[in-house]
């Protein structure tokens, strides 16, 4: 095998056993799965609850009754009207909560609507379109309009544009499969900057260096941390899966892995751009109570760049998030999320992911020069002219 190959690949695999076999890294992976499983049981038991109200009814007939029910059901509520004796017991099983509210006819076909509090907006909005709609009905038969003759107008729907019926779940796939691709950078990043920085302060990067060169460390550190988030991302993002085509939550089990696909994707070049940073980051550093203050810009990057998926998933039809769904890093979370909803096409995800390349192939030649000259130093953290000054050559 290639020494170069021999190398990276042995670094590689001395990250990803010495972090697999740390119980924080597994313990927060167990506990994340259950997070996701359980997330993803209660949002289906939400999604899949229909609204149901009881209405109690004092006077009424079977026409009131299903006037109520047909016009809950138009509003995606289903409403049981339930026959009362009298207003005195409508009133005491509304004040026991045994009833949403009660409607009372009198003699004079006046209707008096009985709640404990104010009325919810829907079911206020579903009692008065029934009541008004059985009132028309009882006033049209009175005065001998036969309403089966009554019809309304032929209307056809004409969409410009067709919406496929899975969009939302490719949307929402897309939308996890960024979050944990974001946290995963965060966190793989931040391994990768940390263990910069330990090998620094304990020499043995010093060590290692008698026997590999710089980047041959650095590849080999990136490579193996990455392995490792890419396989908890994987681990995860099935998990997410599994537990989301249980629930009914996924019903296209080929739409879900094919979109899964391209965020993985993203998430390579993504992972290799923030975790070159990273490292470069660690290696301008002497000790680790000055990483966080040298890692801040990067901690603020990856945080734009998640909320601007968060918050830029309702609007991923305007102006400013094309445009920024362009630009590297922003890219890996917000053109998956375009593919999602329909509003890219093949030759604008390919360039875009080539664009994703270039910006990837430039941070890791700079963060490769600050990494081979920074990473021996000791005693002093290195300053932005003296990056200057490397990245210049000299």
């Amino acid at each position: 095998m290639n020494p170069l190959l021999t190398n990276i690949t042995l670094i590689a695999g001395r990250e990803i056993s010495t972090r697999v076999r740390e119980k924080s890294f597994l313990i927060s992976t167990a506990i994340m799965m259950v997070v996701i499983v359980a997330g993803t049981i209660v949002w289906s038991m939400f999604a899949g609850r229909e609204s149901t109200e009881t209405v109690g009814m004092v006077g009424g007939d079977a026409a009131l009754s299903t006037s109520l029910e047909q016009t809950g059901e138009a509003a995606g509520t289903t409403v049981t009207v339930k026959a009362l004796p009298d207003a005195a017991a409508a009133d005491q099983q509304v004040r026991d909560g045994g009833l949403a509210a009660a409607v009372v006819v009198d003699d004079a076909r006046n209707y008096t609507v009985v709640s404990k509090k104010e009325l919810d907006a829907t079911l206020d909005g579903i009692l008065r379109s029934g009541l008004a709609q059985y009132q028309l009905t009882s006033s049209l038969a009175a005065r001998g309009v036969d309403l089966g003759e009554l019809s309304g107008p032929a209307i056809t729907t004409s969409y410009l544009e067709q919406v496929e019926s899975d969009v939302e779940q490719r949307v929402t796939i897309a939308l996890v499969g960024s979050i944990l691709l974001m946290m995963a950078i965060m966190t793989g990043g931040l391994m990768v900057a940390v263990g910069v920085v330990e090998e620094k302060t304990s020499r043995i990067v010093e060590i290692l260096l008698s026997a590999v060169r710089p980047l041959h460390l650095l590849w080999g550190k990136i490579l193996g941390i990455g392995v490792i988030s890419l396989g908890q991302v994987v681990l995860l993002g099935a998990t997410a899966l599994i537990a989301g085509t249980a629930t009914g939550l996924l019903t296209i089990a080929g739409t879900a892995v094919s979109m899964f696909v391209a965020v993985v994707a993203w998430f390579l070049l993504g992972f290799l751009f923030f975790a070159a940073l990273y490292a470069a980051t660690g290696a301008m550093v002497s000790r680790q109570e000055e990483l966080n203050g040298a890692a801040s810009p990067l901690t603020m990057l990856s945080i734009l760049v998640l909320y601007s998926g968060i918050f830029g998933i309702q609007a991923m039809d305007s102006t400013w998030m094309q445009v920024l769904s362009w630009i590297p890093p922003f890219s890996a979370i917000l053109m998956p999320m375009r593919l999602a909803v329909g509003d890219v096409s093949a030759a604008t995800m390919a360039l875009s992911f080539v664009l994703m390349i270039a910006a990837c192939a430039l941070v890791v030649w700079v963060s490769s020069r600050i990494y081979s000259r920074s990473v021996l130093r000791t005693g002093s953290r290195t300053s932005w002219s003296e990056v200057a000054g490397m990245l210049a050559g000299r």
